[in-house]
């Protein structure tokens, strides 16, 4: 009583992930990240296109699985895990049910470690996104391959034995 229901609260605050991941995660599936759509309903200065794509208007569905080039980054990594079945299509719109549907979609064993792939993944694109924006980068599908792997590494080591189980002899094979 008083409280808001809030379904995915599973698979963002009990699956290995760092604190400052689930809390983005958290704040995509709440629509609160400061993304260009955002910024346009407050009257602030925004890029009128993705940054990484140039083709369409940037929201946070747009940057995780809606942009050509996330999905591109998706393809690459589920290929190698061999689920590509799981990997975003044009007519996934939200984030958060393409996220929910893939999960239901994997073996039993293998949705921890899938939680916190994608869970890494997201949050691997947000970085690369924020330094197309602020530092000019310019975008680059092996930047962001190279990232998830080193970054998944890094997780593997301080914990994360699912996505280890999940990745133990394909991440390395990404770069």
């Amino acid at each position: 009583m008083g409280s808001i229901k809030f379904g995915p609260w599973k698979r963002v605050w009990k699956i290995w992930a760092p604190p400052r991941c689930r809390f983005f995660i958290w704040l995509v599936l709440h629509n609160r990240v400061w993304t260009a759509d955002r910024l346009a309903r407050k009257n602030l200065p925004h890029p009128e296109a993705c940054p990484l794509c140039d083709q369409e208007e940037e929201t946070i569905n747009h940057l995780l699985i809606g942009c050509v080039f996330a999905r591109e980054v998706w393809t690459i990594i589920l290929h190698h895990l061999g689920v590509l079945h799981l990997v975003p299509q044009p007519w996934n719109v939200r984030f958060s049910s393409w996220w929910r549907k893939s999960v239901a979609a994997a073996p039993r064993e293998a949705r921890k470690g899938l939680n916190s792939l994608i869970i890494l993944v997201a949050w691997e694109l947000w970085k690369h996104h924020n330094a197309c924006v602020f530092e000019k980068k310019r975008p680059s599908i092996h930047d962001v391959l190279r990232s998830v792997s080193m970054e998944g590494g890094l997780w593997c080591s301080a914990g994360a034995s699912r996505l280890h189980q999940l990745v133990s002899r394909s991440l390395t094979s990404l770069v």
